[in-house]
């Protein structure tokens, strides 16, 4: 057995004999093997096969399988209820029609889940139940102790089954507006957002570079514009981007239509993209695109919650809304530069 050990550590594999490494499918599917292993332990959606030592191999229809389930969630089904749901499919005959979207914007450590703190709660999940209100306020009462190892855990937990973009639009996002509707009542409610707010642009650093470094893809700058200091929206959605295939310039807060526009010269972008928040005046808004329109021929895309209350200010001054789906945000910018929304 030393020749399958030594060929599971090879991402190579053993695919001679219709048998992958977890690593291999991980790379096939976009899965992070973090996700593989929940998804056999907690959910008994896959069951690999082991070496003598214990190593996961996966046939052709594990592999399928996964996509499967990959293919479910991204649907909107709960990942409770999606061995249910395959088992019906079975029963009725129907085949669950999978997707090979590559790498999807995954993202969880390779760690155990629910390790961080070793006493932080991670909500228990049933079947048939929506476990985002429960995210939620586990997360929420991580934030309210300053504990960031209770943060850790949801957050893993939430990325070990989940994709980035249904973290990001059902979990951080939620736990931001609240926190940001608490200001300026009750007791270190700034220094709770601020603390929320590091927390997350560290976590989503980190994974942000490593994808983006893989794009091959059109190239986007993306910013908010001058006098918007709200970035962890424009963060998530360069995550998510980048997870998609596109190469981010990512330029932050409050940066000014003309460097904004030279960034997108330079490094030769397809588009721009910029983040709102909901507490941008109208006028500057409409200030800020009125001057980047003028001084770029590129496509000007604008997401964030100012975009679903200003619309039409986006759109007279030459440019388009996205909203604060990033899916349909990214499903918008492919189809604005004719690319596939993620690489084969």
């Amino acid at each position: 057995m030393s020749e399958v050990v030594s060929a599971e550590d090879d991402d190579g594999g053993l695919q001679g004999l219709g048998l992958y490494p977890i690593r291999t499918v991980s790379r096939l599917t976009g899965v992070p093997s973090v996700t593989l292993r929940a998804w056999e332990r907690r959910y008994r959606l896959i069951t690999p096969t082991r070496t003598e030592k214990g190593h996961r191999l996966y046939t052709e229809a594990d592999i399928e399988r996964v996509r499967q389930v990959l293919a479910l969630i991204e649907q909107g089904v709960g990942v409770g209820q999606v061995g249910p749901f395959l088992a019906r499919a079975a029963n009725d005959g129907d085949l669950v029609r999978s997707t090979n979207d590559g790498d999807l914007g995954w993202g969880a450590n390779d760690g155990e889940l629910g390790q961080a703190g070793g006493e932080a709660r991670i909500p228990v999940m049933f079947p048939g139940t929506d476990p985002w209100p429960a995210y939620i306020a586990a997360m929420l009462e991580g934030v309210r102790r300053f504990d960031t190892a209770a943060l850790d855990a949801v957050y893993n937990d939430a990325l070990s089954l989940y994709p980035i973009e249904r973290v990001s639009s059902h979990l951080t996002t939620p736990v931001l507006e609240r926190l940001g509707a608490a200001w300026p009542q009750g007791e270190a409610s700034i220094a709770r957002e601020h603390f929320f707010s590091n927390f997350l642009r560290n976590k989503l650093g980190a994974r942000f570079q490593h994808l983006n470094a893989l794009g091959q893809g059109p190239r986007l700058v993306a910013a908010c514009p001058a006098g918007e200091h709200h970035e962890l929206g424009l963060i998530q959605f360069a995550l998510a981007a980048a997870g998609q295939g596109y190469r981010l310039v990512l330029l932050g807060a409050d940066v000014p239509a003309t460097e904004i526009a030279a960034a997108a010269r330079i490094a030769e972008c397809r588009a721009v993209v910029l983040s709102a928040s909901a507490q941008m005046p109208d006028a500057d808004l409409a200030r800020e695109l009125a001057a980047l329109v003028a001084l770029t021929p590129l496509p000007i895309l604008v997401g964030g919650m100012a975009s679903v209350r200003a619309p039409r200010i986006i759109t007279d001054a030459g440019a388009r809304p996205l909203g604060t789906d990033f899916t349909s945000a990214l499903r918008l910018i492919g189809d604005c530069l004719g690319w596939p929304q993620a690489a084969d």
